[in-house]
């Protein structure tokens, strides 16, 4: 494997337990509305979400409209009418509270620290994402933390990684290596400005996006193996 100097880690799949965290929201904004508690419900919002943020990714749509029209569309199939944005909020109560760590996350970023600079790249709601970090104990393991939201753009744009150099203060783009689990956002997010892409594939899914892996992993204890 190259040597790199700089590794540039996403959030949500990768190193915290987004799906764990995002029932838990789910679950509170179902019991709040009266909607039931089922599994199929749960699955029916995780899809509905996942499209809305790609949709984001691809330039269609807006952060807001994500993260009101998510809800405005979900409960409306339900005969139910809310403000998505007041939704938004009262969903993040219960969002913030889940930072559950993915198997092996802190023994990888304990075995990386002093040997790399470690930097965070996640889309998302600034206020969240801090809130999770901190409470994970993740956010003293980097040098610094990039969200989207502040950003004024978010993976895979290459708007959000110049965001990113210049908060660095470098672009050496040949020495970093992003690293992360999602096709769509992280390794074509890597493929647009050119740094190397690490995919963090934890279920074995065939790469279907016709974007460039350059290494893949399906542990975190793999991970460190390769970058240790």
């Amino acid at each position: 494997m190259k040597k790199y100097d700089v590794l540039l880690f996403d959030v949500d799949g990768t190193l915290l337990d987004f799906d764990r965290a995002e029932e838990m929201g789910i679950e509170g904004l179902l019991e709040h509305y009266g909607v039931p508690v089922t599994a199929e419900n749960k699955e029916k919002y995780h899809h509905l979400n996942k499209s809305y943020w790609e949709r984001l990714e691809r330039g269609e749509i807006t952060r807001d409209q994500v993260l009101s029209l998510r809800f405005e569309e979900f409960f409306g199939d339900f005969g139910i009418s809310v403000d998505g944005m007041d939704t938004d909020r009262l969903y993040r109560e219960y969002l913030n509270e889940g930072a559950f760590l993915i198997d092996g996350a802190r023994e990888l970023l304990e075995g990386l620290k002093g040997q790399y600079e470690l930097y965070i790249i996640t889309n998302g709601v600034a206020a969240t994402q801090y809130h999770r970090l901190g409470k994970s104990g993740l956010d003293r393991y980097f040098k610094d933390i990039f969200i989207s939201e502040e950003a004024a753009s978010q993976k895979p744009q290459p708007e959000y990684f110049e965001y990113c150099f210049k908060k660095m203060g470098r672009r050496d783009v040949e020495n970093m290596l992003v690293i992360g689990d999602s096709l769509t956002s992280d390794i074509k997010g890597g493929n647009n400005v050119g740094i190397d892409t690490l995919w963090f594939n934890p279920h074995r899914q065939e790469n279907t996006k016709g974007v460039h892996v350059e290494y893949e992993a399906d542990s975190l204890e793999k991970i460190g193996k390769m970058l240790i």
